[in-house]
Order: structure tokens, then sequence, then C-alpha cells
């Protein structure tokens, strides 16, 4: 099993893989563009967006803008994301309808092993994030792995969600 099946299945893998280290160096490489591009090119951003994001339906995405993969993040339509978020999205994030996503907020699917050890060879496990339509999710918000926030919830300001 390779490391990236094994991500995709919720158990402990290697970060630094070279596959994955590559899947993430190229989600990077478009964040950046994606963070450079004027604010009022609106489309060279959605094509940025979309090469990211495959599976993620017409969003806005203000600068700056970070995540792992970006193919693990799936999202219906009218997403807002405000400045700098971070989706760390080794596991599925998906996103309903019409959630708006507050300045400074992280998404973290991926967390590190608990054992000194195996934190120091880079061993992680991600695990799927869901969030329902209508969502608010205010400012410096942290959202980690297994969460579930269930449609037209407002998520407070500076909150963690677990």
């Amino acid at each position: 099993m390779t490391e990236s099946e094994k991500m995709k299945e919720a158990q402990w893998y290697f970060a630094t893989d070279a596959a994955l280290i590559k899947q993430r160096m190229k989600a990077k490489k478009l964040c950046f563009s994606l963070n450079q591009t004027p604010p009022d090119n609106i489309g060279q951003r959605k094509g940025i967006i979309k090469q990211l994001m495959p599976d993620v339906k017409s969003p806005w995405i203000e600068p700056n803008f970070y995540c792992d993969y970006g193919f693990n993040i799936h999202a219906e339509s009218g997403l807002f994301i405000n400045h700098n978020v971070t989706i760390l999205d080794g596991a599925t994030v998906t996103v309903g309808k019409n959630v708006f996503i507050g300045p400074g907020t992280v998404i973290a699917t991926t967390s590190h092993h608990m054992d000194v050890e195996q934190r120091a060879k880079g061993i992680c496990r991600s695990l799927p994030i869901t969030i329902g339509d209508d969502v608010w999710i205010g400012a410096n918000v942290t959202i980690i792995g297994g969460a579930n926030i269930e449609a037209g919830r407002v998520i407070g300001a500076n909150s963690l969600v677990k």
C-alpha cells in the first residue's frame, strides 16, 4: 500500500514520502500563483483555482490562501474563503453550499503522531472534515480532523472545532 493510499484510508503514513511531497509542491506552486494574481484578474484566478481544486464549484477566495493538496477539497456553490485561510487536506474536506469561512481560519485534517520518535520520522494521520450547508465560520477558527459541522451552524471567532 502506498503512503498516499494509507493517507486516504486514515492510516498512519509518512508525510515525507516523495510522491506526497511532489503533490504538495504542485499545490504550493498553484497557491503561490493564486496569491500573486491581481484581484481584478478574475478569469486567471478562476483558472488557477480550477487547477488547484477541481471539485470546488465557483468559490470566491481572498488572498492569501494555502492548502496541502487541493484535490481533497470538495465544495458546493457559494463558498467564500476570506483572507489568510489554510486548509491542510490530507483527508477529504467536504463543504456544503453557501459556506463562509472567516479570515485566519485553519482547517487541518492532518495530525502528527503523539509519540516523539514516530513524529520525528514524519508519521501523520489525516481524518476527514465535513462542513454542512449554510455554515458561517468566524475569524481565526481552527477545525481539526474528524470534525463534522452540521448545516446552518455559526462557529464563533477563535473557536476550536474537533
